[in-house]
């Protein structure tokens, strides 16, 4: 079988939802002949998680690896937001932790893949730093409420073609070749508001290709705010209702269904969980049923840190 190349960069924040993710990228490609040779780069205390992860996939596909990589986060001390640990940060050390790979698709933990990624694999990638599907930041409203950030001229031009970085097909060869470590690890020492994510569309501007929204469906973002990417011509009508009937990966980048079940979509990643044995129980259900957000004190007291913080 052919084999794709897939990285995890986690801590252990997300030890549980990691094998979820990692189950169902094997059991998405292995029917289209697809074998999977998976990295897994985390932290010292999130590598506890090696014995169960290799259990998941050897039980799916005997030719499919695992491949663990247990660093110290040299991101440590990154800038953090929106709840967002530096442990994103890990992604940018991939040059250089994988010298031999020349590319490698990068997926968020909190995600569930529904079909083989075979056509996302093969993306032609000629002098293209790396390939992904253009995010909410590109709405008209969104770019306007984000245009004040002291470091958003470093995006001019990039309106339109902004990418959300939750599953990046990376052409390490060519970042290697472009020497853009460098300025990654330059601008993970500054404050920026979607941290990493900035960082890949800061520095590789002229040099994405873009995939189909269906390979990065944010959960979060309900049908009718999705549809305004046809209105402002950030994707085809066909792209968007492959999104929203047939999402090849659903990115959960809001609330997590682990921890708020009726969260958009979540019914799916549920179904997912619950019709695998090794999977299945491995998340309290009864708890996640309960929860339906924060509460009143806490979305105030939400409010102030972002305040004091100077966030929008």
């Amino acid at each position: 079988m052919e084999k794709i190349k897939a990285v995890f960069c986690f801590d252990e924040n997300l030890i549980g939802p990691v094998q979820v993710a990692a189950a169902s990228l094997v059991d998405s490609c292995v029917p289209d002949s697809l074998s999977c040779e998976i990295h897994c780069v985390c932290t010292q205390e999130a590598g506890r998680v090696e014995t169960r992860l290799r259990q998941l996939v050897e039980a799916r596909d005997k030719e499919s690896a695992l491949v663990m990589h247990c660093i110290e986060n040299p991101y440590a001390s990154a800038y953090e937001v929106r709840g967002i640990s530096t442990g994103t940060y890990l992604r940018l050390a991939l040059p250089e932790l994988l010298p031999e790979t020349a590319r490698i698709l990068y997926m968020d933990a909190d995600i569930l893949v529904r079909e083989s990624l075979r056509a996302v694999w093969e993306t032609p990638m000629e002098k293209m730093a790396l390939a992904a599907v253009r995010g909410a930041v590109n709405l008209s409203d969104k770019w306007e409420w984000n245009s004040g950030r002291e470091y958003w001229h470093l995006l001019e031009g990039q309106r339109g073609n902004y990418i959300n970085a939750g599953v990046t097909l990376l052409n390490l060869e060519e970042i290697r070749s472009r020497g853009l470590k460098k300025s990654w690890d330059e601008l993970a020492r500054q404050r920026l508001y979607y941290q990493d994510q900035d960082i890949l569309n800061i520095t590789c501007k002229g040099a994405i290709s873009y995939l189909p929204l269906k390979y990065n469906r944010l959960a979060y973002m309900p049908q009718e705010e999705y549809h305004r990417f046809v209105e402002e011509g950030l994707c085809t009508q066909e792209e968007y209702q492959q999104a929203m009937n047939a999402p090849a990966i659903i990115h959960y980048a809001g609330d997590k269904p682990w921890k708020r079940y009726d969260t958009n979509l979540g019914s799916l990643w549920w179904e997912y969980v619950n019709s695998k044995p090794d999977l299945k129980g491995l998340f309290d259900e009864k708890k996640a049923r309960r929860y339906h957000g924060p509460s009143l004190a806490e979305r105030a007291a939400r409010k102030i840190r972002r305040i004091l913080g100077g966030e929008k």
